[in-house]
């Protein structure tokens, strides 16, 4: 009866582990979901300029609303980018396919096939927003900015 009493412990002990690990992990790796390990860097601040190709709202960070993401293909390099812009309910300005676009911000990932980017800083129809501040900290942590972004100026999107 005792190697069946140590085969149990040798089990119960795996699966001590493997749960272990499982909650080391959090709630967003244990079930898979995507947690990107982006911040503001302003050593790989980019300029880009292009055309929106699509529009999204996707869950970013835990205990977070949705984020505004806008994909956008580069007019000199042809490159895609999936720009994460702000929470959804902080800019409530309307974007459209097709519509030119200028984005500052910091580069997180260079991939092959979609590269990510956080704004900074907006172009479109005419306005300037400043979604983050120069240091690259998130406008909406400061207040309701009147709900979308601080608006700077004419931009010439």
């Amino acid at each position: 009866m005792e190697p069946l009493r140590r085969k149990s412990q040798v089990t119960f002990r795996t699966t001590a582990i493997l749960l272990a690990f499982l909650f080391s992990l959090g709630p967003r790796q244990a079930t898979g979901q995507k947690t990107p390990p982006f911040y503001y860097n302003l050593d790989k601040e980019i300029k880009i300029e292009g055309v929106i190709r699509d529009i999204r709202l996707e869950p970013r960070y835990e205990s977070s609303a949705p984020f505004l993401i806008i994909l956008m293909d580069d007019a000199k390099s042809g490159r895609a980018y999936s720009v994460e812009v702000s929470p959804a309910g902080f800019f409530e300005q309307d974007f459209h396919k097709g519509e030119k676009i200028k984005i500052v911000g910091s580069l997180c990932n260079m991939e092959l096939v979609c590269c990510d980017v956080i704004a900074r800083e907006v172009q479109c129809g005419g306005s300037t927003w400043a979604v983050r501040d120069k240091q690259g900290f998130p406008n909406w942590r400061k207040g309701s900015m009147s709900g979308m972004g601080r608006k700077i100026g004419k931009g010439g999107c």
